[in-house]
């Protein structure tokens, strides 16, 4: 069984020789140097999964957002401030934002301003950068890689930015919530928009090679909860979601994959009415419990990560308990692959963490 069918299989809660092998999504700058210090000798042009043993896979080269959103151009990034330490920037999204000169990762950006405060700036700073058909948006190489992709043997995953990161990319998070109620109809009008890119742009990719799954980057919660009100979305957001996935899944994408951090408990069954079947990383230190969510919703949907990062900076014996209490449970019930709640933090010994995929491993042979 190749890694495709393996994961394909997955998301239809079907046996499988072993689990989809892809335990972390990646590791920090810092982490890595840090391990550098410590014997990890990956060679140069080798990808991290790959170095681990994990299966493959690949994610379609487009300009079509996922953190950021989809513009076509981008934004003139400037250097605003730079005092050695911190640089203030306007960057490629046109965001003005403040962040560490080195390992900005290991700290969230001080952000400053926003390009749309009205929805005149919308209409004439974003709204010409949102050309879903723009030739741009497409690698020199693809049609070497569409017929690349027609003989794959690893899942082929499409990034998505979702309706909230689109409009806290556009306003930031306080804006937005005052937008909400001071100009509903600004909302509506900038939703139909991003509604109508990805209707496009999804329907023009698929033309070619349609994905094994998506990857719907939302980050709308953080450790107590959804940061706009599931009324809130379900009136401004959801509709325009419901419909984009309804294209993605009548194109026969099989993975519809929400990314949000944080304590997502509530939003959990709005997304799975929009049509998701699939959502990540789970984050144990904001109450999520991947054994009590899939007790309580059966095979709803998917289940990727969950797996406390936090204690691979603990010691062997605490990560063997927490694999023992989550994995073995989870495997047997499906629809899950085994993952960290996400990427890993420089606190993290290599030894420690070569320990924690080797012993997912084992325990998922039993």
């Amino acid at each position: 069984m190749n890694g495709r069918e393996r994961f394909l299989k997955t998301f239809e809660f079907e046996k499988t020789d072993r689990p989809f092998y892809w335990e972390t999504p990646g590791a920090w700058a810092a982490t890595i140097q840090r391990w550098k210090t410590e014997g990890f000798d990956k060679p140069a042009g080798v990808r991290f999964s790959d170095f681990f043993g994990m299966d493959s896979m690949k994610w379609l080269p487009f300009k079509g957002g996922w953190t950021g959103n989809p513009y076509e151009p981008m934004f003139e990034t400037e250097i605003l401030d730079d005092d050695g330490v911190n640089v203030t920037m306007l960057d490629r999204y046109g965001i003005v934002k403040k962040e560490r000169k080195v390992n900005p990762e290991t700290s969230m950006p001080q952000f400053l301003e926003f390009p749309v405060k009205k929805i005149d700036d919308f209409r004439n700073k974003i709204l010409p950068r949102l050309e879903p058909g723009s030739p741009e948006r497409f690698p020199d190489d693809w049609a070497l890689l569409i017929e690349e992709y027609a003989t794959r043997n690893y899942p082929l995953g499409m990034y998505v930015i979702g309706p909230f990161g689109f409009l806290r990319n556009l306003l930031g998070d306080e804006e937005l919530m005052y937008m909400l109620y001071d100009d509903p109809e600004a909302i509506h009008e900038m939703m139909y928009v991003w509604e109508n890119f990805y209707k496009s742009f999804i329907l023009r990719v698929c033309v070619d090679v349609v994905p094994d799954f998506v990857m719907i980057w939302e980050d709308i919660c953080y450790s107590n909860g959804p940061l706009v009100s599931p009324a809130n979305f379900n009136e401004f957001m959801a509709p325009y979601l419901k419909r984009v996935i309804t294209v993605m899944a009548e194109s026969g994408i099989r993975g519809i994959v929400v990314d949000t951090d944080g304590d997502c408990t509530k939003m959990l069954p709005i997304y799975l009415e929009c049509g998701a079947n699939g959502f990540y990383p789970f984050e144990v230190q904001a109450g999520m419990d991947i054994v009590a969510l899939r007790k309580q919703y059966g095979s709803s949907f998917v289940i990727i990560g969950g797996l406390n990062k936090k204690l691979l900076a603990d010691s062997k014996e605490a990560i063997k308990e927490e694999v023992d209490l989550k994995v073995p449970f989870m495997l047997k019930h499906g629809g899950y692959i085994p993952m960290l709640d996400h990427t890993v933090p420089p606190d993290v010994p290599y030894e420690t963490f070569r320990y924690f995929i080797s012993y997912v491993r084992e325990v998922s042979k039993k």
